[in-house]
């Protein structure tokens, strides 16, 4: 059997097989070798917002929370705001440093131009497509780009400072250079953060043109991606088909009550069904949840077997079928969870089953 409590409280079944996997990549040694140092994983943890308006909205998060510190503290601590927030030089500092941090960043992005001329380069290549795809996921390129973009966006609107204006308007705070100059600091750390990502993406870009060096960054690339990325999707389908004969065991010879991922031709009652717009995937289970759910549905229809004096239909009993596989996207009208004989579920195994299969859109369906 299956230790669930390996994917948290409800047997995330994601959460069991990343740490499967990450344990096995720590026992193979050439996966060892080949790992990301630690300085680079933290930079793709740093940046792993990946988009323009992921970035924009964290720092919309921020922003609000210093303004809600502000709150705080003008009306707990304001006495012990500092002078030297209210001074002549602080001001000067807030007048000038983001007009700097703007032009240095935009000498940033024309950077960019390198990466144009290398795609040019290797575009006329046999096998362009893997070379662009490599290049682009170990030169955070993508990343590196979005968070240079929304940092001059951040910093061209706090030359107003809009959310700080409009709380003093409404009569709030009293002193708010403190606050504004802790998000210029923040503004400092977050360039100083994106010149080290671009020292990497430059660095990357140079090593690229070479090709001794380019076959080592698809090594890495296939060590740290790709075989990751191929073990979690097979382990997630054999662990998903193993979630469902696990719910209830039976004897060898018997037919399977409860399968993950295999359709029941037979005449079914959809117990649990969705219309998807759009094409969607299963994105994860809470395997012990929907265990809970399906054991109690089994128990209820063994009580009203018993009650009734009627024998079971067939040797394995009642059966419940979740017919969606965990790889594949679906869409329109679908039947994901059906049921041969028995009770129908009630309200609450329903609800546990409803939050036990969580769905997500499939990007990449065609």
């Amino acid at each position: 059997m299956t230790d669930w409590t390996r994917g948290g409280l409800t047997g995330s079944l994601n959460r069991w097989v990343a740490k499967e996997v990450r344990e096995q990549l720590r026992s193979n040694s050439l996966a060892r070798r080949a790992r990301y140092s630690w300085p680079l994983r933290a930079a793709r943890w740093a940046f792993s917002a990946g988009s323009f308006w992921k970035f924009l909205a964290l720092y919309f998060l921020v922003d609000l929370l210093m303004i809600n510190v502000e709150a705080f503290w003008h009306g707990l601590a304001s006495a012990s705001i500092p002078t030297f927030a209210n001074s002549a030089a602080a001001s000067e500092l807030m007048k000038n440093v983001p007009g700097y941090l703007i032009g240095a960043q935009i000498g940033l992005l024309s950077v960019i131009s390198l990466a144009l001329a290398l795609v040019t380069l290797i575009a006329q290549r046999d096998d362009a497509a893997t070379d662009v795809q490599v290049y682009y996921h170990e030169s955070l390129f993508f990343e590196i780009m979005a968070s240079c973009l929304a940092l001059i966006a951040v910093l061209c609107a706090q030359l107003f400072w809009p959310l700080q204006f409009l709380y003093h308007l409404l009569g709030g705070g009293g002193q708010p250079a403190l606050f504004k100059m802790s998000l210029l600091v923040l503004h400092l750390f977050w360039f100083l953060a994106n010149l080290a990502a671009m020292a990497h993406f430059v660095g990357i870009t140079f090593r690229f043109v070479q090709r001794r060096t380019r076959e080592k960054l698809r090594e890495s690339y296939t060590a740290n991606v790709i075989v990751p990325m191929e073990m979690t999707a097979r382990l997630r389908e054999t662990v998903y088909s193993m979630a469902g004969a696990e719910a209830l065991p039976v004897p060898a010879e018997e037919i399977h009550p409860v399968c993950f991922g295999l359709e029941l031709h037979e005449p079914y009652a959809a117990e649990l069904s969705d219309h998807f717009k759009r094409p969607t995937r299963i994105g994860d289970v809470r395997v012990r949840l929907a265990h809970w759910a399906i054991r109690r549905w089994r128990r209820r229809c063994g009580e009203e077997a018993a009650a009734t004096a009627r024998p079971l239909a067939h040797r394995s009993g009642p059966k419940l079928w979740f017919a969606m596989h965990i790889e594949r996207a679906y869409r329109g009208d679908v039947a994901w969870c059906r049921r041969e004989g028995g009770v129908p579920l009630d309200r609450l195994e329903k609800l546990a089953l409803r939050l036990a299969f969580r769905f997500e859109r499939a990007t990449d369906a065609d």
